[in-house]
C-alpha cells in the first residue's frame, strides 16, 4: 500500500527494476523515457509509482464488478415483485351438449334440485379439466347458467372465470379453439356422474371470450324469466313500470324448431339513450357480443313498432336494460316455435317471389342459401326487382362484402340499393346466393321476378290491364285491386256491389269512381246527388291560393279544419280534424292512459281551432272543452288497427274563414295510388326533435298497399293506408298524431282520406307514414255523430 506522509517524513520504497531487454543496433526501446542525465534517478521513481497506481485501480474494479451485478439484480427483483403485471378477471362463455340426458321443465328453474345437481356435476368436470390444463394457474371457477333441449340430448350454458394478466386477455381469444380441443380430447376418455343419478358424456363445445359486464348482468343484476313455447302456442312477454335496471328472458322451443320473437310495443326509448337503455336479442342463452342478433333502441312513444327476429337454433336470449329514472317504459312481445326451413332451391316459373329465410322476420345468423331460377320457355328472359334490401353492411374500410351479402349472378350486394340497381334484366337463368355471418341480422331481402319477352310484356297466363301491367287471368272479375282503376272489372256482372262500388237507393251499383255529389246524376233515381247540401260547406278554405318533417310553414287559414288538442301544462299533444260544428276526429292512440297522465278523461283536454301558431292568443282562435271521447270499440293497441276516435265538443263552434269542416269520404270513394295529398300539424320537425311553433304542411303521395305491406311486414290492414315518399325526407312525426291526411276531389273539395296513426321513425327511407283509412269507417262515423 502506498501512503502519503508529511513532507518532512517522506521515505521511498524502492523495488529493483527488471533487466532491460537487449536491443540490437538501430532499434529503439518501446518505452522511451525522456529523462535528463541529472534527473534520471527521480524520473525512474516517477514512472514506477504511475505503474503501481494503474495496477491498483484495475484490481479494485475487478473486485467490485460481481458485487455491483448482484446489487442490480436485487433491485430488479424488488421492483418486479413490488409492481407485478396487472391482472384482471377474464370470462369465457360457452355451451356443451350432453347426448344421453333429457331436458325437462325442472331445468328451467335455476333454484330447482334437478338444476343444482346437474349444474354441479358439469361445473366439477370443467374445474377438473381446466385445472389440469395449461390454464390451471389462472382458472378460478365455472358457473352453469342455463340448460336447453339439444338436437340429441341436453345442452348446458356456462361461464368460466379466470384471473390472468391483462396482456394475456387478448391472446385468450385466439386460444379458445385450443382450449376447446384440449378439453374435448379429455371428454372422449371419461364419463362423469351427475351426483350419483346417471352418467353423461360431453361431445360438443362452444367457447367465446366475454367481459365482466355481461357476466355480472346475467348472474348478479338481471331479473330473469325462463319461458318455453310448444308448437302452436304463443308465449307473451310484458314489462310495465319496471323497477329494476336489467331484465332478461331465456326463450326456448323444441329442438327441431327455431324461435320467432315479435316485439309489438317498445315505448319510452329514443336513439340518444342507446348506451344505457336498449333491447338486445342473442342467438344463445348467454349475452355474448359475438352472438347478438340485434340491438334496438326504438323510436318515440308515439309509434307502434314491430320487429320480428328469428334464431338459428331453438333458443334466444332477450335482454332489456333501462334507466330507472325513466317513466312510462313499456315492452310487449310474444314468441313462438317455428319449424326449421331449408333455404334455396331450383325454380322454373313465369313469375314469383324470393326472400330471405323467415321473411318478413329478421333472417337467422350463420346461414347460406342458393337459388336457381329459370324461365319456362326459350326466348324469355328474367326480370328481377328487389323490393326490400336490408342486410348487415360491410365492415368500415372494407373493400368487399365481408359480413352478410346477397349475390345475383356473381355480383354481391351488402348495402342499400339505388333505384337503378333495384330493377335489372338477366338471361334465361339466374343464380342467387345469400350468406349471413354469426352476428347482427336484419329484415333481409324480398325479390319479385318474372319471365318476359320484349315482344310481349305479359306471359301467356296473364291479362294486360291496359296500362302496361299484367295480372293473372283467374283474378279477373274477382273484385280485387290488381289493375289500378279496376280496368279488369269493367265487363264483369256483379250479384252484389263491391266495396268500391257506389250503391244507389234502387239497389243498382255504379262502378264509376266517386259519383256522389259531383254535380252529375249517375243513379237513375238520382240518389247519388241527394243530401249533398249537407256537405256543400265542407272541404273548402276561405283564402285565395297561396313542421311536419320536410314541410314548410302553412298560411293562416289555409287548413281551417286543423285542430290542436292540448292538455294543461303539457300543451299540444295531438292533432284533430273538424268534421262538423260539434265533432272532431282524431286517433285512438292519443287517448291511451300512461302511468302519470289520464289521457282518456275528456275534462283534461282543450281543442284549439283556427290556430296557426302554438300558444297564439287571438279572439279568432276558437277554444272548446271536450264533452266526451268515443274510441272505436275494435281499436287494437298492439296492431293500431281501427286507430280512430271521435271527440264531441262541449259547445258548438262557429265557422269562419279560419274554422271550417273537412269533407268525410263515403265508403265508395277511391283515392288512387299516386294521388297527391297534404299532411298538416305542429309535430316534430325531425325525429326526436322539438315541436313546431307554426303549423306545418307537406305534400305526400298515396302508396300502393301491397308495396307498403312488404315494407311493413304485412301489418297494413284494410283500415290503413300509406302515404309519403319512399326515399324519405317527408313524413308526419311525434305530435302530428290524429291530424288529417287531406286529398282533393272534384270541385276542389278537400276530403279526409286518413288520420295520422303510426310509422317507424319519421321520414325514414322505405318507411312511409301509416294512416287510419277513413272510407271503411264512414258508416261508424255517421252513426256516432248522427
Amino acid at each position: 500500500m502506498i501512503q502519503a506522509l508529511p513532507s518532512s517524513q517522506v521515505s521511498v520504497y524502492s523495488i529493483p527494476a527488471p533487466p532491460a531487454p537487449e536491443q540490437t543496433a538501430g532499434q529503439e526501446s518501446p518505452h522511451i523515457h525522456y529523462c535528463l542525465s541529472y534527473q534520471e534517478d527521480l524520473c525512474q521513481k516517477y514512472h514506477f509509482f504511475k505503474w503501481m497506481r494503474l495496477c491498483f485501480w484495475r484490481r479494485w474494479l475487478l473486485g467490485i464488478l460481481p458485487i455491483f451485478s448482484l446489487i442490480v439484480t436485487v433491485i430488479v427483483l424488488v421492483l418486479h415483485y413490488s409492481f407485478p403485471p396487472a391482472f384482471s378477471f377474464v370470462y369465457i362463455g360457452g355451451s356443451v351438449e350432453i347426448p344421453n340426458m333429457t331436458y325437462t321443465n325442472d331445468l328451467n328453474d335455476p333454484k330447482s334440485q334437478k338444476f343444482l345437481l346437474q349444474a354441479e356435476a358439469i361445473q366439477n368436470y370443467l374445474a377438473e379439466s381446466y385445472e389440469s390444463s395449461f390454464l390451471g394457474r389462472y382458472y378460478l371457477k365455472s358457473v352453469v347458467a342455463a340448460f336447453s333441449e339439444a338436437e340429441s340430448g341436453l345442452r348446458a350454458y356456462y361461464w368460466n372465470m379466470f384471473w390472468a394478466p391483462q396482456d394475456m386477455v387478448a391472446s385468450l381469444k385466439k386460444l379458445t379453439p385450443v382450449i376447446q380441443k384440449e378439453i374435448s380430447n379429455k371428454q372422449a376418455a371419461h364419463t362423469f356422474s351427475s351426483s350419483g343419478e346417471e352418467d353423461f358424456d360431453l361431445i360438443t363445445m362452444e367457447l367465446f371470450v366475454s367481459d365482466s359486464t355481461e357476466y355480472d348482468v346475467m348472474l348478479k343484476s338481471a331479473v330473469s324469466f325462463d319461458l318455453y313455447a310448444k308448437p302452436g302456442n304463443n308465449r307473451t312477454l310484458t314489462l310495465m313500470n319496471p323497477k329494476k335496471s336489467f331484465y332478461q328472458w331465456r326463450l326456448r322451443v323444441p329442438s327441431n324448431y327455431v324461435v320467432r320473437l315479435v316485439v309489438i310495443t317498445f315505448h319510452g326509448v329514443t336513439p340518444e339513450s342507446c348506451a344505457s337503455h336498449h333491447l338486445s336479442a342473442y342467438d344463445f342463452l348467454l349475452p355474448l357480443q359475438n352472438k347478438i342478433i340485434t340491438r334496438w333502441c326504438g323510436p318515440g312513444a308515439w309509434t307502434t313498432p314491430v320487429v320480428r327476429l328469428t334464431s338459428s337454433s331453438n333458443v334466444m336470449l332477450l335482454t332489456f336494460s333501462l334507466d330507472r329514472r325513466e317513466e312510462s317504459n313499456l315492452l310487449k312481445a310474444h314468441f313462438q316455435a317455428v319449424p326449421k326451413i331449408m333455404c334455396g332451391g331450383h325454380y322454373i316459373s313465369w313469375n314469383g317471389t324470393l326472400s330471405s329465410p323467415y321473411y318478413p322476420s329478421y333472417y337467422p345468423p350463420n346461414i347460406d342459401c342458393s337459388w336457381i331460377i329459370r324461365a319456362p320457355s326459350p326466348g324469355y328472359k328474367l326480370s328481377l326487382k328487389i323490393i326490400i334490401m336490408q342486410i348487415q353492411e360491410k365492415s368500415p374500410g372494407s373493400s368487399k362484402c365481408d359480413k352478410d351479402w346477397l349475390e345475383i349472378d356473381g355480383v354481391r350486394y351488402c348495402k342499400a340499393l339505388s333505384e337503378n340497381n333495384r330493377n335489372k334484366e338477366y338471361g334465361y337463368s339466374v343464380t342467387i346466393n345469400f350468406h349471413s355471418d354469426e352476428l347482427v341480422t336484419h329484415r333481409g331481402f324480398y325479390i319479385e321476378y318474372k319471365a318476359f319477352s320484349h315482344t310481349d310484356r305479359c306471359n301467356p297466363e296473364q291479362l294486360n290491364c291496359g296500362d302496361g301491367k299484367c295480372k293473372h287471368q283467374y283474378k279477373t272479375c274477382k273484385d280485387d285491386d290488381s289493375c289500378e282503376e279496376d280496368s279488369d272489372e269493367n265487363n264483369c256482372a256483379y250479384k252484389s256491389c263491391s266495396p268500391y262500388a257506389y250503391k244507389c237507393l234502387n239497389g243498382k251499383c255504379l262502378l264509376k269512381p266517386n259519383p256522389e255529389c259531383d254535380g252529375k246524376r249517375d243513379c237513375a233515381d238520382g240518389s247519388d246527388e241527394m243530401n249533398c247540401g249537407v256537405v256543400t260547406s265542407c272541404g273548402r278554405h276561405q283564402l285565395k291560393k297561396n313542421r311536419i318533417v320536410g314541410g314548410e310553414d302553412a298560411r293562416s287559414g289555409k287548413w281551417p279544419w286543423q285542430a290542436s288538442l292540448q292538455m294543461g301544462a303539457r300543451g299540444h299533444v295531438c292533432g284533430a280534424s273538424v268534421i262538423s260544428n260539434r265533432w272532431l276526429i282524431s286517433a285512438a292512440h292519443c287517448f291511451l292512459d300512461s302511468d302519470s297522465v289520464r289521457y282518456s278523461v275528456p275534462s283534461g283536454w282543450r281543442a284549439y281551432m283556427g290556430l296557426h301558431t302554438i300558444n297564439e292568443k287571438s279572439n279568432r282562435v276558437a277554444v272548446r272543452s271536450i264533452k266526451r271521447i268515443i274510441v272505436h270499440p275494435q281499436y287494437d293497441q298492439s296492431t293500431s288497427d281501427y286507430d280512430i276516435a271521435l271527440l264531441e265538443l262541449e259547445t258548438p263552434v262557429f265557422f269562419s274563414e279560419l274554422v271550417q269542416p273537412i269533407c268525410l269520404p263515403s265508403t265508395s270513394r277511391i283515392f288512387v295510388y299516386g294521388t297527391i295529398c297534404y299532411i298538416t300539424g305542429w309535430g316534430a320537425m325531425k325525429e326526436n326533435s322539438h315541436l313546431a311553433k307554426t303549423l306545418q304542411e307537406a305534400r305526400v303521395r298515396i302508396i300502393n298497399r301491397s308495396v307498403c305491406n312488404k315494407l311493413y311486414d304485412d301489418l297494413i290492414t284494410a283500415r290503413m293506408l300509406c302515404a309519403g315518399n319512399l326515399n324519405g325526407g317527408v313524413d308526419a312525426c311525434q305530435g302530428d298524431s290524429g291530424g288529417p291526411l287531406a286529398c282533393t276531389g272534384k270541385g276542389n273539395r278537400w276530403y279526409l282520406a286518413g288520420i295520422v296513426s303510426w310509422g317507424e321513425g319519421c321520414a325514414r327511407r322505405n318507411r312511409p307514414g301509416v294512416y287510419t283509412k277513413v272510407t271503411p269507417l264512414y258508416d261508424w262515423i255517421r252513426q256516432k255523430t248522427n
